[in-house]
Formats: structure tokens, C-alpha cells, sequence
């Protein structure tokens, strides 16, 4: 059997065209993990998952119970499987792509029964991927298991502070390290913090546990003293750091440690200014605790919106909850980060900065915006001579574009351009056909929803599926 071959199976299981009986056949003929590409197509039909939640092969479960196309009411089917391994699966959700896809979650009721299973493999996976109410996480922090505790403080991003808070005194030294992780807050007397900064093996530790100590004067002495640079610049973004050190590391040697104190929380605009710092392009700066748990705060946020300050504006760019005159604002400001920052997290960027940003981004991540409903759609035509590959392939997303352009672009040196069209059912089905046959397009060009009926039976054929 030839890779092409099963490579536009996997394309005719995603296709959107695809009878209900095409889908069965193949989840029941084909072999392996060949049959999971069933439930990643968009919509996968109930009778679809009738068949796989009956199967008695747990592989064939789980494809479901992990499938990013069933629907949450279609996964709790296998909540109560006999074997803990699928419940697992379900629990967690299906692991979906793109910061703005989520995975459709499992009803209410069915969260809180998988918080009350008897594995606890079963508990601590709860959550992973797929959101669950607030009650099932104040349950999952509660568990008398400590896996399960850790494992809730990593997934549940909402957790109130005063839930988290008390776990940083947890027997369990996972479940204090995941607290911690969550506060920023690094557990540990004044002589645990020291001998961990002592014994770490790379300046990202040190700098992590000197940033998240709980400070006395006498330990944040002891640790200034080390002159170890990255200890210092752990210290500089610490909020219990005293007075007196920020100002001395106000003016440190190091760019990194002037940075670091420049974007303390307390500081006046005025004092954001007088310490030499400098924000480059490529500089990444990874938004600290106070700021994360802080993206719904207006008066907050609009402070950073409005700094002078550029890490600030790019702290603010994190937030989903800015209100339209700062979105605004930082869709027009001059750093490319900032603008792109506020594309990947708030929902009501503006479509033509979402086009923009996909247009002028170095990152692999540039497409994920495209799902978007305020992503433009018309006029995205005009990219058909473009020099950029990337901004070709929009145009099959064009509702205008006529199929004319669609099987133009089908014969585009860009094997990923013409898997695009490949997908359109604007391309005429004799150049769908010619797709479907060359290897660098044959998975794609099976999804084509103009595919017809007697080439899907030739693609199950192929693989020797009656």
C-alpha cells in the first residue's frame, strides 16, 4: 500500500461530503490510528459515534472520546466506559490547535460525575484541555488526592486567589510547587530559597525563585549579595523587594535587571522613565503573575495601555478585556508585538489588524486568526499575484472569488496553495481529480467536498476497504 494511498483515506475521512456510510466503513475497515481521522473532521454524525462508542475495540473509543470534531454530548457518551483508560480521555478533552479553537466541553453534569470518579487518573486529567465549571474546579482543588490537586492548579486558569493561596502550605511538595507556579509565588524558608538558588543549574531558575521568594529584608540582602546577575534580576521583579533595593537596582550594571525593575507594578510613569532601559523587538518579556491575574482589572489595565512604557503596553496587549478606545490605541501603536499580542487575545481586534498581522508575521502561529469572525472575507482576491504564498492561500477565502482564480491558484509552485484550493468546491472536479493524484496533494484533495462519489469508493479501494 502506497502513502499516497493512505494519505487520501485520511483526507476522505475528513471530507466534509462524505456519506455517513463512507465514515463507517472506514472506521471499521481501516486499520490503527488511520480510524481516529474520522472524528477530526469538523462534524462528526451521531451515528458515527453510536458505532464508536459501542466498539469493543477501547482504541476505537478512545479516537472518540479524544476527538477534536465530536461535540461534548457526543464524547460524555463514554463518561461511564468500563475502562478507566477511555474516562480518562474524555476527561481531559481533545488537545485542539490555535489559542482561539477550543474544544466543545462536556455538559455541566457529566464534569461533576468524571470530579467524583473512582480513578483518580481519571480526576487529574479533568480539565486539561477542555474548560469545566468553577464548581468542578473547587472540587478538583479539594481532592483528597494530591495529583489531583496539582494537576487542577496547573488547568484551571480562573481559580480564585483564595483557593490557590492556601495550597502554597500543601503537605504534598507537587501540589505546593504547582501553587506556586500559579501565584508566582516560590515556597520555601529563607534557608530552602537560598540552597535553591544555590544548587540551580541555569540562570532561568535563579532568576524564578529570586523573583518569587517570599522576602524578608534579611533573605533579600542575602540574596543581592550573591551578585549573581540573574539572582538579581529575579530580585528587581519581586514585589516584596524593600525600598531600598529598587533603587539600587534602579541603576544596575545589567540592561536585564534595569529592565526588570522598570516593570515593577508599583512604579509612576515618571519612574518608569528615569531608569534606563531599552524594550527591543525580539525581546521577549513574559508577562509576571501580578499581571495575569490581573487582565480584568480597568483601572490596571488601562494604566499599562497608556505607559510610555513599551513592556507595559505589551502587558496590556494580554488582556481580552480592555474596553474599545485602549483597543483602539494599541491596534495603532508602533511595535509589531504589541499589535500582534492584542490580535492573538482579545476578540474584538479589528479584522483588518488581524489581516495585517497574518500579512507581516515571521511566526508559525500567523494563521491561527483565521477562524476569526472579524477576519475579512471580501476582497481577500486581491492576493492572487502576491510574492507570499501565505497570503494566496486567502484566497479561497473569499466568497467572491470566482473559480476561475480557485483552478488559476491549483496549479501554484506552493504545493500548501494548491492543497487549499484542493479544498474549495469552487475547483472544478476534473482539476480536483488531477489533485488527487499527485502525491503532494492527494490528502487535501480528497477533502474536497466536489469529490466525487465513485473516486471516494476508489480511495477505499485502494487501502482494501469493502
Amino acid at each position: 500500500m502506497e502513502r499516497a494511498d493512505l494519505e487520501r483515506l485520511v483526507g476522505l475521512a475528513r471530507n466534509p461530503a462524505a456519506p455517513e456510510a463512507v465514515l463507517l466503513r472506514i472506521l471499521n475497515g481501516a486499520e490503527g490510528r488511520l480510524r481516529s481521522s474520522v472524528f477530526e473532521r469538523a462534524e462528526v454524525p451521531d451515528a458515527v459515534c453510536d458505532a464508536a462508542a459501542s466498539h469493543p475495540d477501547r482504541e476505537v473509543r478512545g479516537y472518540l472520546a479524544a476527538g477534536a470534531g465530536a461535540s461534548g454530548a457526543q464524547r460524555a457518551r463514554l463518561a461511564g466506559d468500563p475502562d478507566p483508560w477511555v474516562r480518562r480521555l474524555v476527561a481531559a478533552g481533545p488537545e485542539v490547535h490555535g489559542r482561539w479553537r477550543r474544544a466543545d466541553p462536556l455538559p455541566d453534569e457529566v464534569c461533576a460525575r468524571l470530579a467524583r470518579d473512582g480513578d483518580r487518573g481519571v480526576r487529574a486529567r479533568l480539565g486539561m484541555f477542555a474548560p469545566v465549571p468553577d464548581e468542578v474546579g473547587a472540587l478538583l482543588l479539594a481532592d483528597p488526592e494530591a495529583e489531583v490537586r496539582a494537576s487542577a492548579l496547573y488547568h484551571w486558569r480562573g481559580a480564585p486567589d483564595a483557593m490557590v493561596r492556601p495550597l502554597l502550605d500543601d503537605p504534598d511538595p507537587a501540589v505546593r510547587r504547582a501553587a506556586g507556579h500559579v501565584t508566582g509565588v516560590v515556597p520555601g524558608s529563607a534557608a530552602e530559597i537560598l540552597e535553591q538558588v544555590a544548587a540551580a543549574d541555569s540562570g532561568w531558575e535563579r532568576r524564578e525563585t529570586a523573583a518569587g521568594a517570599v522576602l524578608t529584608d534579611r533573605l533579600a540582602e542575602r540574596l543581592y549579595a550573591t551578585g549573581d546577575e540573574d539572582v538579581r534580576q529575579g530580585l528587581a521583579a519581586n514585589p516584596g523587594l524593600p525600598d531600598r533595593l529598587v533603587r539600587a537596582l534602579a541603576s544596575d550594571t545589567s540592561p536585564a535587571v534595569r529592565l526588570a525593575v522598570s516593570l515593577r507594578p508599583e512604579l509612576t510613569e515618571e519612574q518608569r522613565t528615569a531608569i534606563d532601559h531599552h524594550v527591543g523587538p525580539d525581546d521577549i518579556l513574559r508577562p509576571p503573575p501580578w499581571v495575569m491575574r490581573s487582565l480584568d482589572d480597568p483601572v490596571l489595565m488601562r494604566a499599562c495601555a497608556e505607559s510610555a512604557h513599551l513592556g507595559m503596553r505589551r502587558f496590556a496587549a494580554y488582556s481580552p478585556h480592555l474596553p474599545g478606545d485602549l483597543v483602539a490605541r494599541l491596534a495603532a501603536d508602533d511595535d509589531f508585538v504589541v499589535r500582534m499580542l492584542l490580535c492573538e487575545n482579545h476578540p474584538e481586534a479589528p479584522g483588518e489588524l488581524l489581516l495585517e498581522t497574518l500579512l507581516a508575521s515571521p511566526f508559525i502561529t500567523r494563521f491561527d486568526q483565521l477562524d476569526r469572525p472579524r477576519f475579512p472575507r471580501v476582497g481577500l482576491a486581491r492576493f492572487a499575484d502576491s510574492p507570499d504564498p501565505g497570503a494566496r492561500l486567502l484566497v479561497a477565502r473569499d466568497p467572491e472569488a470566482p473559480a476561475e482564480l480557485i483552478e488559476q491558484l491549483s496549479h501554484d509552485p506552493s504545493a500548501g496553495v494548491r492543497g487549499v484550493m484542493a479544498r474549495d468546491a469552487r475547483l472544478p472536479v476534473a482539476r480536483l481529480l488531477e489533485l488527487l493524484h499527485e502525491p503532494e496533494t492527494a490528502e487535501a484533495a480528497a477533502e474536497g467536498p466536489a469529490l466525487p462519489l465513485a473516486a471516494m469508493e476508489s480511495v477505499l479501494a485502494a487501502v482494501g476497504i469493502p
